[in-house]
Formats: structure tokens, C-alpha cells, sequence
């Protein structure tokens, strides 16, 4: 008998690829039941109106055959969380979605320090193509009927209760980046007996590389300027064509600004970071203590200003 489906919603850029990629295997005791596609045409892309958790849970009897007693089914897309880009307004809509499709689930939601995690989500902003400054797209967009990037979509706690309630506290795992990064065998360990994995043994050693990271902060400027005259998911009809972002001029000049000497001469400059700093110190104290107190008491929220009453080094 296998333990009960393993929903992994995100967030976004918390080393969900990687997990994707090299944790959920089948050689660590996992079988995944559906790809970001899978999600997308089931879950997220289905009108309101329109939606019948059906064809899901049809595409998970179906996969669900071939697991291995003991083997833990798992879908992990981060599209799942809400977009970013556009303040995560859909992820309570996903949430109760997949309340109807696997009400007995067990989730796991992964975050990471509010200000790591803001600089490399513009980051992912501007590698899809756009083009606005940092100061520009985190004030995000007053226009009726239009949405841009929200802070409420970082308090985590708010999301972290919507889960537990619709599937149980007992039922809802929190895992924080900083937790893989300072261990990640036993941050995946955790993980493995939460879900169930009694064919997890511990970590292959290829599952033990980490995904390429984003292009530096300092080659921001430069790189988005370049959106202008590439094409892309975010800007498919530029005024003029020289190729399509992340690929072309954008991938080389993000090559050339990757070099070590390139990083020597920038210096520590981080024009994203200090944006998010600026405009955000301060902000996540009250979510992350809220979120604290709904936790484990032995999850470690240090990195996270207000969890422990402290304000973390930068």
C-alpha cells in the first residue's frame, strides 16, 4: 500500500526544480503523478466556471498503477502557489481545487527569507522578458481591474493556514530553503518521513548538485534592456527582433556578466536587493511571528525577521 498523495505547491524559486528534478525519483521512494503541463490543462488553466476535478483525479488513478508499495505518489509545481508576477491572487482558488481533487493529501509547502526570495523573483521577471526596474515592479499597479506584483503574497502564514485548514495541520509541511541549504540530507529526511517514503534511504549523490543559479544582480540593468528588443513570454512583440529571451544576446551578455572577473569589478552591488530592502524591511515581521506559532517549534525560522523576535543579519 502507498501513503497518501504528496501535493508540493511552491513557492516559487525555493529550490522547487531541484526537487523536481533530483528528489522526487523514484530511486528516493517517490513516484511523481503529474508534470507542470499536467497541472496547468487540469488545475490552474480551467475556468471557474468551467472546472471538474475529474480529469485529474482520472490522470492519478491512472499513473497511481504503476507505484511500488511503499512508494509515495507526488505532484510538486510551484504553479500551484500562485503567480508571482501578478501578486499569487489565484492561490486560494488553486487551493480549494485541490481540496476537491485529493482531499486526503498531504502538502508540502516550501518558503524562503522574504528578502532572498523577492530579488530572485524579479530576477525570473525580467529572464521570461520583462522590462520594468525593480522600484517599478514592486510597487506593483493601482489600475482597476488589473493586478502586479503584492506583498501579501510573501506573508506566508496566510497561505500556510488556508492549507491547514482545508487538509489539517497535521497534514501540512513547511520546509524553508535555508533548511536544504544548511543541510540538505536532513532537510530531505524530515521531508521523506513526513510523507511517508518508507523507500527512502537517504540521497543518491547525484541528487546532491544544485541547480545552475539566476544571472547576478548587477547584470540586471543590461539584461532587461535587452527585453526590449528580443522577444519573449513577457514581451512576444518587441519593436524590433534580435533574437527571443532567455536565449540570444540575453544569454550571452548573461554569460559575459557572469564571469568572476566581471563580479570582481561590479563589487557587491545589488540594485535589486537594495530596492527590496528599502521598500520592505519591516514588512514580514507580524506574518513570519504569526507563522512561528503555527509551526513545529523545531523548525528553524531564524533567517526570518519577526519569527524569533530577532531581525536577522543581512
Amino acid at each position: 500500500m502507498s501513503p497518501p498523495l504528496l501535493l508540493h505547491i511552491g513557492y516559487h524559486k525555493t529550490a522547487t526544480t531541484w526537487m523536481q528534478q533530483r528528489l522526487f525519483l523514484p530511486e528516493h521512494g517517490f513516484r511523481p503523478m503529474a508534470d507542470h503541463r499536467d497541472v496547468f490543462d487540469h488545475i490552474v488553466r480551467p475556468h471557474g466556471l468551467a472546472f471538474d476535478p475529474a480529469p485529474m483525479q482520472a490522470l492519478i488513478a491512472t499513473r497511481a498503477a504503476a507505484l511500488l508499495p511503499g512508494e509515495v505518489p507526488v505532484i510538486s509545481s510551484e504553479i500551484l502557489s500562485g503567480h508571482p508576477f501578478y501578486g499569487g491572487r489565484e492561490s486560494e482558488v488553486y487551493a480549494a481545487r485541490l481540496a476537491q481533487i485529493a482531499p486526503g493529501a498531504r502538502i508540502l509547502i516550501s518558503i524562503r527569507n522574504q528578502m532572498r526570495i523577492l530579488p530572485s523573483v524579479y530576477m525570473q521577471y525580467v529572464l521570461r522578458g520583462g522590462t520594468m526596474p525593480p522600484k517599478q515592479f514592486f510597487a506593483g499597479t493601482s489600475a482597476p481591474g488589473y493586478f502586479g506584483f503584492a506583498a501579501e503574497h510573501f506573508e506566508y502564514d496566510r497561505l500556510v493556514a488556508l492549507y491547514q485548514r482545508l487538509f489539517g495541520a497535521r497534514n501540512v509541511h513547511v520546509m524553508t530553503q535555508e533548511s536544504l541549504q544548511r543541510d540538505m540530507e536532513a532537510a530531505s529526511s524530515v521531508l521523506g518521513g513526513f510523507a511517508g517514503a518508507e523507500r527512502y534511504t537517504g540521497l543518491m549523490d547525484a541528487a546532491r548538485r544544485v541547480q545552475s543559479p539566476s544571472y547576478p544582480e548587477h547584470a540586471v540593468g543590461v539584461l532587461r534592456r535587452i527585453n526590449h528588443v528580443q522577444s519573449s513570454t513577457l514581451n512576444p512583440r518587441p519593436i524590433f527582433r534580435l533574437g527571443r529571451t532567455p536565449f540570444g544576446l540575453y544569454k550571452l551578455v548573461g554569460y559575459l556578466l557572469r564571469k568572476p572577473a566581471m563580479a570582481r569589478l561590479m563589487g557587491a552591488h545589488a540594485p535589486v536587493s537594495d530596492v527590496v530592502r528599502a521598500r520592505f524591511a519591516g514588512h514580514y515581521r507580524a506574518s513570519n511571528a504569526r507563522l512561528a506559532a503555527m509551526l513545529p517549534t523545531d523548525t528553524d525560522l531564524s533567517a526570518y525577521e519577526g519569527a524569533d523576535g530577532q531581525t536577522p543579519a543581512r
